[in-house]
């Protein structure tokens, strides 16, 4: 899949010129689809006409259009019309090939974070086409048959190039030097594309623009530094916009990371490591990972060159600059571990001679236990942070899960993940993933593709069945104390619906906040100070039949309130505005959970 966005769809939309509405009745089949080009076209309503074949929710009637493309870019199709009811609720499907062996190349039902002012049930798509192809459209009737407006929307230009490791400095990329995926920005307009593969792709509207590469990778200089480029026609390609990171001689550094699953009591989960040379010279050394006492190592791929106790080692020999590897660990959780306890697992790789910056050569991941083992989760290494690390730049590092737990292999997963608007997109770096990925970005929305994954479901081979990938990002400069940082993913499984993971939330809070914060393990009341609307979350897992009372500094109970279940993703309201303003003590009890915390009420 292209990596690729999209600038302003709707503004590209109301900016050119629109076609009179189609006339003709559209056609109720693949061989009698009605052709359409750019431009506003009327949908009847899919009440008549076959089905929808194979792609996303196929409803029983459908309305079938055909589109050749012109040329090689990107098109947007959506119901976002302002012509439209706000109860129509359109499901749109796109294939290519010919009738009777069609391929599904995109499906959606609404335009989720795109967003459609007063139509909530619009749909958007962009699709990748190549010039003579033909596209069909089909809109199908999955939830209601209502007629509709709909628009085609070529894209005005398309941009391409290739971001590459230029070892040899010599401006052209060799055999053998690697693609970088690396965050561009592209301005006016402060977009931003990540190119996770060659040649890196996105669509642009007209005008003139620069791109440039905001963090390029560490002792690399980014050749050239700019490029712009100017779309005057339709359908321009703009072409070799590549950029060379061409190395500063003689840096020796290594960088380890770990990440991975919360222990499971009595069971076995997954540490992932990855380390990379983000030097410019090769490094040989060891990588040695230290498990905690309450946890043992049970097997990894590859295997390690040796291993005793807590402790497995790995050798690294003539790693390559900017080569990253990853080394996935299977390991056991005692029994008799408790939910309340930190286990600690470490990693360092340890280079031979002197590394440029040794504190990022090593990496640790800390956790309570659980006894529950969910597998599409959200993780974030920080749920508190102060002022002091926005001003250090110190990044979040977030891992989602997923597992097909369905009861057939899935072909392709995808994970879409809305950016707070308190992270600084420009800082986006990939850490690790289990499988071979894509990366597009739109506005601030990042979506992964797992394109022919093929995971088998949990049935048939339960750790297979897993998948998993790693990010970090720095909160912008400007985060103010008292901010939440929240975030979630949504995981869709070929053609089910989405999977919603569990909301983390990273607030920045002075130091006092956080040793309050900490004191609780896991206790959290926020806002505080607050006006007297408190949400409480336990954020180790799940507590069920839990009571929550509210104590103020005389130790009187001057609230309480039971609550079935109680975690991060379902935290629990509390209106306490009848209280007057002080500091008082929240007391939290539930099935092996016992922890108070403190809060500030002030208007």
């Amino acid at each position: 899949m292209d990596v690729r966005y999209a600038l302003s769809i709707l503004t590209l939309v109301t900016a050119l010129s629109v076609p009179v509405l189609s006339a003709s009745a559209q056609g109720d089949s693949c061989v009698t689809a009605l052709v359409v080009t750019h431009g506003l076209h009327h949908a009847d309503g899919p009440s008549t006409g076959e089905a929808s074949p194979g792609c996303g929710a196929g409803g029983t009637h459908a309305d079938w259009y055909k589109y050749i493309a012109t040329f090689t870019g990107t098109i947007n199709i959506t119901s976002c019309s302002s012509g439209n009811e706000p109860s129509d609720d359109t499901y749109l499907n796109v294939f290519t090939g010919d009738c009777g062996a069609l391929t599904c190349v995109g499906f959606n039902d609404d335009m989720g974070n795109n967003n459609c002012p007063g139509y909530f049930f619009a749909t958007y798509l962009d699709i990748a086409v190549t010039e003579g192809e033909t596209y069909f459209i089909v809109w199908s009737n999955v939830f209601n048959s209502d007629d509709f407006d709909w628009n085609l929307t070529e894209c005005f230009g398309t941009v391409q190039g290739n971001t590459y490791n230029d070892a040899n400095s010599n401006g052209a990329q060799d055999a053998g030097e690697m693609q970088v995926g690396v965050m561009l920005a592209v301005n006016p307009g402060g977009h931003f594309v990540y190119a996770s593969q060659n040649p890196y792709s996105f669509c642009t509207e007209a005008g003139t623009y620069t791109i440039s590469v905001p963090n390029p990778p560490l002792y690399y200089t980014a050749v050239p530094a700019t490029h712009d480029y100017t779309v005057a026609t339709q359908g321009q390609l703009v072409t070799n916009m590549d950029f060379a990171f061409q190395p500063i001689p003689g840096m020796y550094d290594g960088r380890a990371d770990i990440w991975g699953w919360n222990p499971w009591i009595g069971n076995e989960t997954t540490y992932h490591i990855t380390y990379r040379n983000v030097g410019t010279e090769p490094l040989s050394g060891t990588v040695v990972l230290t498990l905690d006492d309450q946890t043992d190592f049970v097997s990894s791929l590859p295997a390690p060159t040796s291993s005793s106790g807590q402790t497995a080692t790995w050798t690294v020999s003539n790693m390559a600059p900017g080569a990253i590897e990853s080394i996935n660990v299977t390991y056991h959780t005692d029994e008799t571990a408790l939910v309340t306890d930190d286990v600690t697992a470490s990693v360092v790789f340890n280079i031979t001679g002197t590394d440029q910056t040794p504190d990022d050569n090593s990496d640790a991941i800390t956790a309570h236990p659980t006894t529950s083992f969910d597998p599409n989760e959200k993780l974030v290494d920080a749920t508190l942070i102060t002022p002091a690390d926005v001003a250090d730049g110190k990044a979040l590092e977030y891992v989602v899960h997923f597992q097909n737990t369905g009861n057939a292999p899935a072909v392709n997963v995808v994970v879409r993940d809305m950016i707070d608007s308190d992270l600084d997109l420009g800082t986006f770096e990939m850490i690790g993933a289990t499988h071979p990925y894509a990366v597009w970005i739109e506005g601030n929305e990042i979506e992964w593709t797992f394109a022919d994954i093929l995971l088998p479901d949990s049935s048939a081979d339960f750790d297979g069945s897993q998948g998993a990938f790693s990010y970090r990002i720095t909160p912008k400069s400007t985060t103010l104390p008292g901010t939440l940082i929240e975030n979630r993913a949504d995981i869709y499984f070929d053609f089910n619906p989405a999977i919603l993971t569990n909301t983390v939330v990273t607030e920045v809070a002075l130091s006092e906040g956080i040793q309050d914060a900490l004191h609780a393990t896991g206790l959290r009341m926020h806002p505080s100070p607050s006006t007297g609307h408190v949400t409480v979350r336990w954020l180790d897992g799940d507590v069920t039949n839990a009571r929550i009372t509210v104590m103020d500094l005389l130790g009187r109970a001057v609230y309480t309130t039971n609550i079935s279940r109680l975690g991060n993703a379902n935290g629990q309201v509390l209106d306490l505005s009848g209280l007057p303003e002080g500091t008082y003590a929240a007391w939290l009890q539930g099935d092996g959970v016992d922890v108070k915390t403190r809060f500030v009420i002030q208007r």
